[in-house]
């Protein structure tokens, strides 16, 4: 009992250390078009070596229990509190070829709806309301991949996780259209992919799994890792600190994932915090957490 209050007491303090970053001058992140050419997010993304603290990414936008997932109130809050986090989101079509924010393949979790999406049109998906974490149905609506972009402004970089079955090159000529191509990584499900999208844009920033010194490798013949701007989606489980080296040797960040049954993301953030700065010190980049604004003051 005695070790839950510690915990919790922990989380608490966290989170306000993370809130004083909006009053240390942090939140001049947040600035309208931040990311408006490729020099601004290749700064802002290089590998560096002498980095004192990880990238947070804000898996599905870090919502809380009482939050919606994938939506712009989540972003909004997350990124108020951690402007130098990357919002991570997943995008789905619909039957009528619009683009939406949605993690499962059906409505059934994440809505008061049913079936999968892509058999809904637009109009008819803007008439359900999302749940949040708990299952709880809010007054939410889904939102478009459109109003999510028109919200950023290119003040954060989002990660782009296309879900199968919708085109990440059709979803970048929509990303082209508002003019955010510069405040976007995607993330890719193969290197075959990742190379048929550095074909069609040469600036654009990837990430691709990356899962074993084996993979890596495979990898490190491929002709994409000379082309550079890439993210290497790396296992869960800590890798030997060689297979962080050489990917950093070829200039990528590797970004390491904690959320999910059994990892970090679950256990009481006191007992958690050694094992998230370990993932830092030996070579991760990027962690991909359920809470970044409890993990982001660790560091």
């Amino acid at each position: 009992m005695k070790k839950r209050r510690k915990a919790r007491v922990l989380g608490i303090v966290c989170y306000c250390f993370a809130l004083l970053g909006l009053v240390s001058g942090e939140s001049v992140a947040q600035a309208v078009d931040r990311f408006k050419d490729s020099k601004t997010i290749d700064d802002f993304l290089q590998y560096r070596s002498d980095r004192k603290r990880p990238f947070i990414l804000a898996h599905r936008g870090g919502p809380g229990a009482s939050d919606t997932e994938n939506s712009i109130p989540t972003f909004n809050q997350t990124a108020s509190v951690l402007p130098n986090a990357i919002l991570e989101m997943d995008v789905r079509i619909t039957r009528d070829s619009n683009y939406v924010l949605l993690h499962d393949p059906t409505l059934d979790r994440e809505s008061n709806a049913t079936g999968p999406v892509a058999e809904w049109s637009l109009p008819d998906l803007k008439k359900i309301f999302l749940n949040d974490l708990s299952g709880k149905r809010t007054q939410q609506r889904m939102p478009t991949f459109d109003e999510v972009l028109d919200w950023n402004k290119n003040r954060y970089v989002l990660a782009l996780d296309v879900k199968p079955g919708t085109d990440p090159i059709k979803v970048m000529d929509k990303v082209l259209k508002h003019r955010a191509e510069y405040s976007v990584f995607v993330i890719c499900y193969s290197v075959a992919e990742a190379q048929r999208m550095r074909d069609r844009f040469p600036l654009l920033w990837l990430a691709v799994g990356v899962n074993s010194m084996a993979d890596l490798d495979r990898f490190e013949k491929e002709k994409l890792p000379a082309t550079g701007r890439l993210i290497a989606l790396t296992p869960q489980k800590l890798q030997p600190a060689t297979f962080y080296e050489r990917l950093h040797k070829l200039g990528m960040l590797c970004s390491v994932g904690t959320y999910g049954a059994n990892q970090l993301d679950e256990k009481p953030l006191e007992e958690a915090a050694a094992g998230y700065r370990e993932l830092f010190r030996q070579g991760g980049d990027i962690i991909t957490t359920d809470r970044p604004k409890e993990v982001a003051p660790l560091f």
